[in-house]
């Protein structure tokens, strides 16, 4: 174990890589950005791959398809699964497919723009819409103090079956679309 106990830069700007997108890496954007040929990462992710096993915690390495990807152990996912389904299966209060809808329709859209529409405050409904990867910051408006803008994510548009934003006038929530309905996103 004495070999393993420091990491190389190489290994430690994989782990960072892999970790930072939370997502598969493939072996060709590991090898660009830690600017080593395909064989030389492949040794790097092996010694990453032994680090997380002789460790034995709750994270390890795999190897997906032709690319690397952090994850939890499996033998772990039945102690994770309550935390898990609760938050994530957790249906929407109306206040929120409320809020969500007048976001889906009015995108980019400020807090204040979308608290005159439901002529309530909306700090906690859109902080839960956030954080549940519903909505998210979109930039910036122009006007006066600069507001936060908010729009859908893609995951608003997996949960609600959409291939695009444009498929919106489609969709019928119940709730009219309104007449000032930007024509791009920010």
């Amino acid at each position: 174990m004495q070999e393993l106990d420091r990491y190389s830069k190489a290994e430690a700007v994989a782990e960072a890589m892999l970790f930072a997108a939370g997502d598969v890496v493939s072996l060709e954007d590991l090898a660009m950005v830690l600017t080593l040929k395909y064989k030389e990462v492949e040794k790097v992710m092996d010694r990453l791959e032994a680090r997380y096993e002789a460790q034995n915690g709750g994270i390890m390495l795999r190897r997906v398809d032709k690319g690397y990807q952090l994850s939890t152990r499996p033998e772990l996912h039945e102690d994770m699964r309550v935390y898990f389904e609760e938050t994530s299966t957790a249906p929407l209060s109306r206040a929120a497919l409320e809020t969500l809808t007048i976001i889906a329709y009015n995108q980019p859209i400020t807090r204040g723009g979308l608290e005159i529409i439901r002529g309530v405050n909306s700090d906690s409904v859109l902080a839960k819409l956030v954080e549940r990867g519903l909505v998210c910051e979109k930039g910036r408006s122009e006007s006066p103090g600069r507001p936060m803008l908010y729009g859908t994510t893609e995951l608003f548009l997996k949960s609600t079956g959409l291939s695009s934003l444009a498929d919106l006038e489609k969709y019928d929530p119940g709730i009219p679309a309104p007449e000032n309905t930007p024509d791009e996103e920010v």
